[in-house]
């Protein structure tokens, strides 16, 4: 997986948040996060900064702070996105993932069941 550099600074500013509304205990939450970023590849805006007009323009009328994620799957280029928010569908060449989507394609020895 690949995030802008600032995906962490992100969710540690809203830890507390995140942890209520997953009903988790933030000790809980920080744990996953260390685990998440062993697995995540951060990049600096310089790797997506030439798709940003694109992303901008895929993402016309919708929450600005998803640009940056966008820019950064067409400057991979990825196959897709992943992403809880309901208002955003494939477009532009990306398909979009969510959660329930990445547990089907977990290897079977990665699920708890």
């Amino acid at each position: 997986m690949h995030v802008p550099e600032y995906l962490f600074d992100e969710i540690e500013r809203h830890r507390d948040e995140l942890a209520k509304r997953s009903d988790r205990t933030t000790d809980a939450l920080e744990e996953a996060l260390r685990i998440l970023r062993g697995h995540v590849t951060e990049h600096e805006e310089a790797d997506y900064v030439n798709e940003l007009g694109k992303a901008a323009s895929l993402l016309e009328g919708r929450d600005p702070k998803d640009i940056p994620y966008v820019a950064l799957a067409l400057a991979l280029p990825a196959d897709g996105i992943w992403t809880e928010d309901r208002g955003i569908v494939s477009f532009g060449g990306l398909a979009v993932y969510r959660t329930s989507d990445l547990v089907h394609f977990a290897p079977q020895g990665a699920r708890r069941e």
